[in-house]
Formats: structure tokens, C-alpha cells, sequence
């Protein structure tokens, strides 16, 4: 009897907590590119790869229709990786090395914190950062190619 007491008594529980998440906040465009552009500023940007916002909201952004409130987060961090990745690729091969130690610098410390709800995804920004101090940019190319191609710099 205790025992279908406990069982009873664990159910009613977590009925009661069981409530529906709320529904994602929509927005349109002209929200977007603004919410875009007020992210932006909270992100540091490698010296010639600062995307040109109002065209990354344009492609990116929901157009006609809306987009979940926030989703300017997750682009704005794969632009951002990008422009790390970019960024050391550019300094190395202008023998920079203070901008490359920079950029290797965020590339261990800054990208792989980015989208918590992706583990997987701050997996491959921390290999990256660890082949990348080894002088292999294998994976900051792959990502390059897979992510970047729509971003204009300025």
C-alpha cells in the first residue's frame, strides 16, 4: 500500500509541473535587423572582418515572415566565429603575430562558449582552437567553408 501510496503521490507531482512552455516571441524583419544590430555591439570583431549587418539581416533574417526572437544570437555567433577564423588565416599570412595570437586567444576562450545548447558545436570550436595553436587550420577552414559564405566584410 505504501508503495502504490509513493508512486501515486510522484505522479500527481509531476502532473502538476507538467505546464506547457510558453510560445517562442515572433519577430519580423524590421525587428530582427535592429535586435541584429544591438547584438552586434556586444561581440568583439577582428580588425577587416566586421560583417556588414544590414546585409547579414537580409539574408538571414525572416523576411516576410517572422523568425523566434533571439535567433539574431546564433547567427551573430557564427558570423563572429567566422571572423575569428578569417581573421587568423588573414594574420598569418601577413606574418602578423599579434593579431594571430589574438585571434587564437578568442578562438580558445570566447567561440567555444557560444551556444550552450549546443555541446556539440562547442566540441568543434575547442578542437579548432587546439589545432589551430598547433598550426593545423583544418577545421576553422572547414567551418569557413560550411558557414561563412554569406557574409559580406567590411
Amino acid at each position: 500500500m505504501e508503495r502504490k501510496l509513493t508512486a501515486l503521490l510522484a505522479l500527481v507531482v509531476l502532473a502538476g509541473c507538467s505546464t506547457p512552455p510558453p510560445a517562442p516571441q515572433l519577430v519580423d524583419q524590421r525587428r530582427y535587423t535592429q535586435d541584429l544590430k544591438d547584438g552586434a555591439a556586444r561581440f568583439t570583431w577582428p580588425d577587416g572582418r566586421t560583417p556588414d549587418l544590414g546585409v547579414l539581416a537580409e539574408r538571414s533574417g525572416p523576411g516576410p515572415d517572422r523568425a523566434p526572437a533571439g535567433s539574431e544570437r546564433i547567427v551573430l555567433e557564427i558570423t563572429n566565429s567566422c571572423a575569428w577564423y578569417l581573421g587568423w588565416e588573414d594574420a598569418r599570412k601577413r606574418g602578423d603575430q599579434a593579431a594571430a595570437a589574438k585571434a587564437l586567444d578568442v578562438m580558445g576562450d570566447v567561440l567555444p562558449e557560444f551556444s550552450p545548447e549546443d555541446p556539440d558545436g562547442q566540441r568543434y570550436a575547442r578542437e579548432t582552437a587546439v589545432r589551430a595553436k598547433q598550426g593545423d587550420g583544418s577545421l576553422a577552414a572547414d567551418y569557413v567553408t560550411n558557414n561563412c559564405d554569406s557574409v559580406l566584410w567590411r
